[in-house]
Parts: C-alpha cells; sequence; structure tokens
C-alpha cells in the first residue's frame, strides 16, 4: 500500500498549510458495497443512505443548475466514520430536480491525533425530484409483508411502472425479524434498491415483524426519515400523506417480549402527533385526498382498541387507509364506525395509486399481474 504524506502534496500550496496538515494519506479507497438510494423524500428534505467496505467519512454533493452545496454531516460536533452513511438534506425547494452524488473518504486508522486518511470513491450521479404540493397529479406504488422473499420482492419491483410512479411504499413486515445487518440488505434492502429506478424514494411504515430480534433497534438507521421517527406526512400533490407505526399486534406484558416493549407511551406520542399535525396542517386541510398508509388496518395493538384514532381518523375526514399485515386482500367501505375507505394489500400483490385533484384511483393487482380491486375516490372539495 502506497502512503502519501499530505504535507508533501501540499507543498505546492504553501508551506504553512503543510505544517497545519501533517496527517497521512494512504493509497487506498472505500469500496461503496450497498446503495446509495433516497429514503423519505419530503418537499424540502431526503435522506441519503448508502454503505462502504471500510471506515469511511462520508458527504453529499448537491447540485441544482450552477450551485453545488456539500453536506456533510456531524453527530455532536464529530464526522461520523463507519461502514453505514447516512446524510440527510434539507432546505430543498419543492418540485425540484436536483442532481446528487455520494463522497466517501477512506480513515484508515482513527487515531486521537492526526488520523491516517485514505482516498474518496463517488457514487455515479444520480437526480431526484422533491414532491410539490403544487403538482397536479401524483402516483406512488405499494407492496407489504414481502417476509424475506427476495423472489417476490423481484417480482413486485418489476411491475413498478418507475417512469410515472414517484415513490414506492412499503407497509412493513419485510422481515420475520431482525438478527444481523446483512439479513437487513440481503433479504429486504439489496433486493428492493435494485429493482428502483435511480432517484426514485423509498417510503417505509414500520410492520409489528420489525419489533423483534436483535437487531430490531438498528432499523432506523437504515431507513432514516428527516424527522427522525417512524412516523410522519408527506406532502404530495392531491395527497396528504399520513404514514404511520402501528407497532405490535400484542399487548408489552405478553411473556414473548420479556418485558422489553413500551409501545403504549410510544403510541400515546404518536397519536398526540398525529392531533396537533391535522389540526395545524395547512396542507392537509386543504389537500383534495388525506390518505393513512400502515401496517395494521386495525391500528395495532392499543389499549382502547383504537378507538381513539378511528375517532381522529373520521373527525380528521380520512379518505382512505391503505394497510398490510393480513397477507390477503380485502376492502371494506366507510360505514357508521369507519368514515372512509380501507384497502389492506395482499402479500404477492401490488397497489397503484394515482391521483389528481379530482380523483384518486387505487389499482390493486396480483404479482401476475392480473387486477384484483379498483377503487375511485372523488374528492371531497
Amino acid at each position: 500500500m502506497k502512503i502519501a504524506w499530505i504535507a508533501l502534496a501540499a507543498l505546492s500550496v504553501g508551506t504553512a498549510y503543510a505544517q497545519s496538515e501533517p496527517y497521512k494519506v494512504f493509497d487506498t479507497k472505500p469500496v461503496i458495497t450497498e446503495g446509495p438510494f433516497l429514503s423519505a423524500l419530503s418537499d424540502t428534505a431526503v435522506s441519503v443512505v448508502w454503505m462502504t467496505d471500510a471506515p469511511s467519512h462520508a458527504k453529499v454533493i448537491l447540485r441544482d443548475g450552477d450551485q453545488v452545496r456539500e453536506i456533510e454531516p456531524q453527530v455532536d460536533g464529530l464526522v461520523p466514520v463507519g461502514q453505514r452513511h447516512v446524510v440527510t438534506v434539507t432546505g430543498l425547494t419543492p418540485g425540484r430536480r436536483y442532481s446528487y452524488e455520494t463522497v466517501s473518504t477512506r480513515v484508515v486508522k482513527l487515531k486521537p491525533y492526526w488520523p491516517d486518511k485514505g482516498l474518496s470513491t463517488s457514487s455515479a450521479a444520480a437526480s431526484f425530484t422533491t414532491f410539490n404540493p403544487q403538482q397536479e397529479r401524483v402516483s406512488f406504488s405499494v407492496v407489504t409483508d414481502t417476509h424475506e422473499d427476495t423472489a417476490r420482492i423481484g417480482r413486485l419491483m418489476k411491475m413498478v411502472d418507475w417512469g410515472s410512479t414517484d415513490a414506492l411504499l412499503h407497509l412493513g413486515d419485510a422481515f420475520h425479524w431482525l438478527d444481523s445487518e446483512e439479513q437487513l440488505w440481503a433479504k429486504w434492502l439489496r433486493p428492493t434498491v435494485a429493482g428502483m429506478a435511480p432517484g426514485k424514494p423509498l417510503l417505509f411504515a414500520r410492520g409489528n415483524h420489525e419489533l423483534r430480534g436483535a437487531y430490531a433497534r438498528q432499523l432506523a438507521g437504515y431507513v432514516p426519515t428527516p424527522e427522525g421517527s417512524y412516523y410522519y406526512a408527506r406532502t404530495m400533490g392531491p395527497v396528504h400523506l399520513l404514514v404511520l407505526d402501528t407497532a405490535e399486534d400484542k399487548p408489552d406484558d405478553t411473556n414473548v417480549y420479556a418485558q422489553l416493549n413500551r409501545t403504549v407511551p410510544y403510541r400515546a406520542d404518536e397519536l398526540a402527533w398525529l392531533r396537533a399535525h391535522v389540526g395545524r396542517s395547512t396542507h392537509f386541510a386543504m389537500a383534495p385526498f388525506r390518505v393513512v398508509a400502515m401496517h395494521q388496518g386495525d391500528w395495532g395493538w392499543l389499549p382502547d382498541n383504537g378507538a381513539a384514532w378511528t375517532a381522529l381518523a373520521n373527525q380528521a375526514k380520512v379518505d382512505l387507509v391503505i394497510a398490510g399485515h393480513d397477507h390477503e386482500f380485502s376492502y371494506h367501505a366507510p360505514d357508521r364506525e369507519h368514515g372512509y375507505h380501507r384497502l389492506i394489500l395482499g402479500q404477492d400483490q401490488l397497489a397503484r395509486v394515482e391521483a389528481t385533484q379530482r380523483e384518486l384511483t387505487v389499482r390493486v393487482l396480483s404479482d401476475k399481474g392480473v387486477q384484483v380491486h379498483q377503487l375511485r375516490i372523488p374528492a371531497r372539495h
């Protein structure tokens, strides 16, 4: 392995610079092993995720026409060094197309003074377009309960019309349970990202199986959101999308959890957030369609059996709840208890959601391309 002294390389720009930067730079580059992909894109922000084969520090170079930004993360004043890289880009303009590339710089040895460095590796440039509250139409594709079946993931990804879809939404239970980083990539993210068109974002609603296993507590670092939460809202033209986390399907004191679950206070915080959001969001109030995406169509296990959530959804005039969990398709029209359409997507199915200012359409297809159901919802106003 060749060694270059940064001090020698800097002689051409002045002795003072050479004396202030005496760390070694080795002739070694990191290799990008996974990604990059876009997580939880919004109208003004996005998180970029990728992996390298060796510890590195990382940044994203963002281009908007002639303007160039370099976004490098810091945590408590330190630049993160590792093999998993997450860079959250904020301050974006709604409906704007951006080009980006990731840059990873090898850190050979993280010594207390003058750490040894390496060279940099860049990803190929890719483009994305932020969501826009003013866009006339939106389209997104939905899958659920892939449960580590990479062949299933491959079939469903091939069914997506990537030229017209704005995002891929996964409704959870990508796993049986989570034990390792390699499982996380091999059984879900790797085949999913490989099947996605460049520049298309992944939105994720956590399923109950994602709360289980030794690596469950690390999952958020691989499907991050700019908000830092599993529940969030997205402004997508005529659709105001609420992605919710329905957590577990059994009480916290169920013996199989060994007293390690505390979903009751977590869900209380989520409900408080949801109540505040629907009461304050201008886009929610003005959007022709209000859609809730979550894993369990009955809101998950809750002490009140979801009564408070159903009441809030009715009060907020939610149009559609789309969920998974049951592994088979079902549809329930609005009734006295639920004032919204409730569509449960099957395990080997793809939903194509399209909306204009006047109508929202959901087409559910089997993995063989056969239409299972079509739902049309007219705008309320």
